[in-house]
């Protein structure tokens, strides 16, 4: 199971390279589609410890100056494309046996820990409007979701 990460080093990662003699930690934080980074090199910064507080204390800055994210902004990222276009929408065949029903459906998190799905069957609905009505569930959900 993956070591999960603390909430005090969230946006920072731990880089050893020992064939490069690179060790320390790098900060990121993404904002309106830029990316603003930086590295802490234990070295430079007087031992792992050291470096580790000034990566959380520019990464603090970091958040002061570009805020932090809602959980509704956030659910709203592009990561990466998708068949439909839309963030949480996404087709899928569920298989009974042989046959395969193809089905639209939308994911949202109301609250943290909380994952609601909805899906419309393309057999039932077609499958532009399961679609349409995919879309619709996961823009009602993201408008509900918790800030």
């Amino acid at each position: 199971m993956a070591k999960r990460k603390s909430k005090s080093n969230a946006g920072i990662s731990r880089i050893d390279q020992r064939e490069k003699r690179t060790h320390g930690f790098f900060v990121r934080l993404t904002r309106n589609g830029k990316i603003h980074n930086a590295f802490f090199a234990d070295r430079r910064c007087g031992g792992k410890g050291k470096a580790l507080l000034a990566a959380r204390a520019h990464y603090l800055q970091l958040l002061k100056k570009h805020g932090a994210m809602s959980r509704r902004a956030w659910a709203q990222l592009q990561r990466r494309r998708s068949a439909s276009g839309i963030i949480g929408v996404r087709k899928l065949a569920v298989r009974r046996g042989k046959q395969a029903s193809w089905y639209w459906m939308a994911t949202w998190s109301p609250r943290r820990g909380l994952v609601r799905r909805k899906m419309f069957s393309v057999q039932k609905h077609g499958a532009d409007k399961a679609k349409a009505l995919a879309i619709k569930a996961r823009n009602a959900g993201v408008r509900s979701m918790a800030e």
